[in-house]
């Protein structure tokens, strides 16, 4: 918790209370309440530092979050110093009210600033008030300064005064706290865009580590969430996966997701997210610590260009060859020209269902019966457009090589489209990875 203040002022406010002028004497059974809370008040005030003392450790003795050295704000003694005298001055002279009013106010600007609890901050001003309360009926019956029974004609107006000066203390907490989230915000979001956007120094690395409140050698992924026109808009929330925390950046359409699996796996992430009308995401592989987050952003951009239609969650480890096509668009136009330029040259229709057979094909793991299956066609017509394709093309599908070529050039055609093996794509402006 942190310092407190002591209760406001003592004295009742809007209340004209005629003092004696000069000394006044101890006791005298014709004082009135206030009077004798005046001469309390006054000799409380000559107890100084000792005071101090026993009130701030009636503090850490009743609010653990001051009695924790670490915790505690190091100015503890001194705001507590400072706030009885002004309350006690206040008790005495009603136009210091004004000066424990400005006290409130630094009181709880200063405690926002700090970052301290607002709870714990008025758990310890009101501890304070209540020792101070007690520290002037102890004065009264100690020093015979009167009947402390009286004392309970002024204690009603004495705590409402206190409650009054605690929501002023509040007030001045959590104006000052929005303002300070605010800041922390941006600072947060610098930060973050920093780790995703540049490879750092070891030493900011660290020290982000410990503003995000991140493991330095964690385990992380990325995702990055897409927005599709004219539907697609930019999300405005954090998602929530069970036992993973996430950090989100927004940045245009896009929303960039820091995600600390610790020791979960990339389906829980994967499975906890939701890409909806109007979205598509992409994940990366896990990486290992926060240095890598700019490369996690990368990956998982590539696997975002994968995505062949909204709603899809696309994970690049289980895309890595069309990531490695995306990452160099300028070589896979090349491959995607240089293997199926020649099926332009024939019937668009019958180029199409040379297309969808190979592709049916090599989904049904080079299967002419499972092919045959999918598209509701005897087995001799799939193995009779295979052979029609490789004499086409020129390839082998029964050669791995050519095999593996193949798959990657109708890969590059889908992911580019036909303008690529037409040789028509403009490669000066295919975007890079």
């Amino acid at each position: 918790m942190h310092a407190i203040s002591v209760p406001g002022s003592f004295r009742p406010r809007g209340h004209d209370v005629s003092l004696p002028s000069g000394p006044v004497p101890d006791g005298g059974a014709d004082s009135s309440p206030l009077q004798l809370f005046d001469r309390a008040c006054r000799r409380l005030l000559g107890h100084g530092e000792e005071f101090t003392d026993t009130v701030v450790e009636r503090i850490r003795a009743e609010v653990p979050y001051y009695a924790d050295p670490v915790l505690a704000p190091p100015d503890v003694r001194r705001t507590v110093g400072v706030g009885i005298r002004h309350g006690l001055e206040a008790g005495v002279d009603p136009s210091r009210i004004v000066d424990v009013e400005r006290y409130t106010r630094d009181l709880g600007m200063r405690r926002a600033e700090q970052g301290r609890p607002l709870d714990e901050v008025l758990h310890a001003y009101r501890v304070a008030g209540s020792e101070v309360w007690s520290g002037i009926i102890s004065v009264v019956e100690r020093d015979g300064l009167g009947d402390a029974r009286q004392l309970v004609h002024v204690a009603e107006l004495v705590w409402k005064s206190n409650d009054r000066d605690a929501v002023m203390v509040a007030d001045a907490y959590r104006q000052v706290a929005k303002g300070v989230a605010s800041r922390h915000g941006e600072r947060v979001r610098l930060i973050l865009a920093a780790l995703l956007e540049t490879r750092n120094e070891p030493e900011f690395t660290r020290d982000a580590a410990a503003i995000l409140d991140l493991p330095l050698d964690g385990r992380f992924a990325v995702a990055v969430v897409g927005a599709t026109p004219p539907y697609g808009r930019a999300p405005q929330t954090t998602p929530e996966v069970r036992g993973i925390r996430i950090l989100r950046h927004a940045c245009g359409r896009r929303d960039v997701l820091v995600a600390d699996l610790g020791d979960r796996p990339l389906d829980a992430l994967a499975s906890g997210l939701d890409a909806g009308p109007g979205f598509r995401i992409g994940i990366s592989p896990v990486v290992q610590g926060l240095e890598s987050l700019a490369r996690a952003r990368d990956m998982a951009g590539l696997a975002l260009r994968t995505c062949r239609a909204d709603g899809e969650i696309a994970r690049l480890d289980s895309r890595l060859p069309e990531g490695l096509l995306i990452s160099r668009p300028d070589l896979s136009a090349e491959l995607a020209h240089g293997v199926l330029r020649p099926m332009y040259d024939l019937e668009p229709a019958d180029r199409d269902t040379l297309f969808d057979t190979v592709s049916v094909w090599i989904e049904n793991g080079g299967s002419a019966v499972q092919a045959a299956r999918h598209m509701l066609c005897h087995r001799n017509t799939v193995l009779n457009r295979l052979r029609r394709f490789e004499q086409t093309t020129g390839l082998a599908l029964t050669r791995p090589r050519d095999l593996v070529q193949l798959t990657l050039a109708l890969d590059a055609h889908r992911l580019l489209g036909p303008t690529a093996a037409l040789g028509t794509i403009d490669r000066n402006r295919l975007p890079t990875a």
